[in-house]
């Protein structure tokens, strides 16, 4: 079974998906912090693209609000250059995290907003990380996902950036991603056939079944204790939400044709992406947010910064 990072929107094959990883995935440990200027990397950096991996990068875009239309606009290519750049998180604080991978290993990087800088997170020449996200409450603490294959990745943490990474559940896993319910609940999503979101309790560890066949990037719900999720059905791609308060699932729209991820505003409001757009839920039917079709691109995971004022999107070049 392939680890469902190089799953790409191109339709990555799984047996490529597994070499890759297999040569990706990095050893404990953090080393020293290192900083460089955004446009002096994407210049003078062009690490090789691992055989497979899809070459993708991560854009920034102002999202506003035109009356009752949502919009996104000024797109700008934080990373430009070769090789895998994938799912950014936004902190609290507005900074963006994403995974990185320069020639066979890939770490975290955080993109700061007002310094306009690239800091590496991580430097973990043995095993890999994945999926940042900060942790609710924790004052800068992030969770990622650590494996050295694709078999055995596991939920880590890093209470404070620069300090010392630490497990948090040993003995779950395979883990391919997780969203926060709150600081003390998570989603595991399990890598097993078919696919399990699990409700993790933190203090002790008792994990209850959400759903089964289960889309990839579980996201956490802005001001709720839920998670929403994706399953395909006969009808479509329907994202669907669990929330812990009430124990309790329900549907919230099909997906637009094509979507396979999505994500919320501040005010929740959905997203999606499809093609070279991004699409808001509203009224009972999809409107559009962006097109980049001049830019050439195929979009995929998204997200929104705490205040709603910046979207952060994958994007891969149509070849």
């Amino acid at each position: 079974m392939s680890h469902p990072l190089f799953c790409s929107r191109s339709g990555l094959p799984r047996a490529l998906a597994l070499l890759v990883l297999a040569t990706a995935l990095s050893t404990a440990g953090c080393s020293e912090e290192a900083s460089v200027d955004l446009s002096k990397e994407s210049a003078e950096s062009e690490p090789s693209t691992a055989v497979g991996a899809p070459d993708t990068d991560v854009w920034l875009l102002e999202l506003v609000q035109e009356g009752d239309a949502l919009r996104a606009k000024s797109p700008r290519n934080l990373t430009q250059r070769p090789g895998y750049d994938n799912q950014p998180s936004f902190t609290p604080d507005g900074d963006l995290m994403f995974v990185q991978m320069d020639g066979d290993r890939t770490d975290i990087w955080r993109w700061n907003l007002d310094a306009e800088r690239l800091t590496r997170v991580t430097a973990t020449p043995k095993q890999g990380e994945y999926s940042p996200t900060p942790i609710p409450h924790s004052e800068g603490g992030i969770s990622y996902i650590r494996s050295p294959d694709d078999t055995s990745g596991r939920l880590w943490r890093m209470p404070q950036e620069g300090a010392a990474p630490e497990i948090i559940f040993a003995d779950i896993g395979p883990v391919g991603y997780h969203a926060w319910f709150d600081s003390d609940h998570v989603a595991l999503w399990r890598l097993q056939d078919p696919s399990e979101l699990q409700l993790v309790e933190l203090k002790t560890q008792a994990t209850t079944a959400i759903a089964t066949a289960v889309g990839r990037s579980p996201q956490s719900v802005p001001n709720r204790r839920a998670v929403s999720f994706t399953r395909v059905t006969d009808t479509g791609t329907v994202v669907e939400m669990y929330d812990l308060d009430l124990e309790s699932t329900e549907a919230v729209a099909i997906l637009p044709e094509g979507g396979d991820f999505h994500a919320w505003t501040p005010d929740g409001t959905l997203l999606s992406s499809t093609g070279s757009q991004v699409l808001a839920w509203s009224n009972g039917a999809w409107q559009e947010v962006v097109d980049l079709t001049h830019l050439g691109l195929t979009l995929s995971r998204l997200t929104v910064s705490a205040d709603g004022t910046r979207l952060a999107l994958v994007g891969e070049r149509i070849q």
